[in-house]
């Protein structure tokens, strides 16, 4: 059980001290990028410390990595459902900026920025919100996926977390800039991925991968139908899909409908997604919608090709004709010839797989927390 950690305060001169917060039941890729940016600030003058609920046993390896690096995480004993843990996060927040007199609150999701950023300004520390989507585009590409309640309280906390802000940063420089439209001014810094585990991959199979729910705004339909043309002429294929969602169903009765069940696999959520890539040939994210797209940079630094919809921070990931391709989300013509063309010429195939791990270091805990350093500073500065 990781526990508190008690150490002397009163140092002269001590590191700058983050607060991070999390649901360890529910780990979502904000919420991840959030614990791989931990990693990365303590190699620099950072200190973060972790609130978190118990965190569920997939997770325990990383929450595990960030006690090796002398983290400090504050762990609830209890857990919480639905409004009871917002209460507990913000009088433990309270408590926790108070204990180890935080400099800076950091901010990853949306209703996370309401409570734990009142926290923040109640005791007068700065708050860093870094945006990992829009609800309101969310909303509208699923508007099914949400009730009423939850609708009204996603936009009520986007707009006062925005505001409660000292600092505003986008997921990705797409997501910077679509902020303007709400006339919030943000600095732009991709999410770090885990770069120590992925590259650890030797990625030699034949399969087209992709990891993503099964949700409208993945697109994963295109990727079927892609898949069905690439059989006609490559029967030795595999497709693996990774993850789960309330589209399941529709998407494995449209690949029965379509004959390719038998070279089709619907994995369901898998926290083993290492062993899926090292079988793979080219990875595949056909989003309609990716704020970042934090899954195609760790197949990147798993040595993979990557193959992209034009879309969001995907289009900042992929190097076109040097680490993948992108395509258009709903042109699975498009897509199904540049499969293709990785599936048929194994030369392309090699070339691009050790470009691709190349280009994913950039994403790696230390760079991205060199950028976020730069942004702790400067909110510091100010009065």
């Amino acid at each position: 059980m990781l526990m508190d950690k008690d150490e002397d305060d009163d140092l002269e001169m001590r590191k700058i001290r983050v607060l991070f917060t999390a649901s360890g039941s529910h780990i979502g890729g904000a919420t991840m990028a959030m614990l791989h940016l931990m990693l990365g600030l303590t190699s620099l003058n950072i200190e973060p410390i972790l609130l978190s609920t118990i965190p569920r046993k997939e997770y325990l390896r990383l929450y595990q990595r960030l006690k090796e690096k002398k983290v400090r995480i504050s762990l609830s004993k209890f857990y919480f459902r639905s409004l009871s843990y917002w209460v507990w996060l913000f009088f433990s927040s309270l408590k926790v900026i108070k204990k180890y007199n935080i400099d800076i609150v950091h901010c990853h999701g949306t209703k996370e920025a309401l409570v734990v950023g009142l926290a923040a300004k109640l005791l007068k520390r700065k708050l860093v919100y870094t945006v990992e989507g829009d609800p309101n585009l969310e909303i509208s590409i699923s508007p099914h996926s949400y009730g009423l309640l939850d609708k009204l309280l996603l936009k009520f906390s986007w707009n006062i977390g925005l505001k409660l802000a000292d600092k505003i940063v986008g997921c990705s420089n797409w997501m910077a800039d679509h902020l303007k439209k709400y006339g919030f001014r943000a600095a732009g810094i991709p999410n770090p991925i885990d770069y120590e585990r992925f590259s650890s991959i030797t990625a030699q199979g034949l399969n087209i991968v992709c990891i993503a729910r099964f949700e409208k705004a993945k697109n994963i339909e295109t990727l079927i139908i892609a898949a069905s043309e690439i059989l006609k002429k490559k029967t030795d294929v595999k497709l693996v899909i990774v993850g789960g969602g309330s589209q399941e169903k529709e998407m494995v009765a449209l690949a029965g409908k379509l004959s390719i069940l038998d070279n089709v696999e619907f994995q369901g959520f898998r926290p083993d997604v290492e062993k899926i890539l090292e079988d793979g040939a080219v990875f595949v994210l056909p989003s309609i919608y990716e704020p970042f797209g934090m899954v195609a940079a760790e197949a990147l630094a798993s040595g993979l090709p990557i193959i992209v919809s034009r879309v969001g921070g995907l289009r900042e990931i992929v190097r076109e004709g040097l680490n993948g391709f992108s395509f258009n989300p709903r042109d699975w013509h498009e897509l199904s010839r540049k499969i293709l063309l990785l599936l048929e010429d194994k030369k392309l195939r090699e070339e691009m797989k050790n470009k691709a791990r190349e280009s994913a270091k950039e994403f790696s805990p230390e760079n991205i927390a060199l950028k976020y350093l730069r942004v702790y500073l400067d909110v510091l500065c100010r009065n």
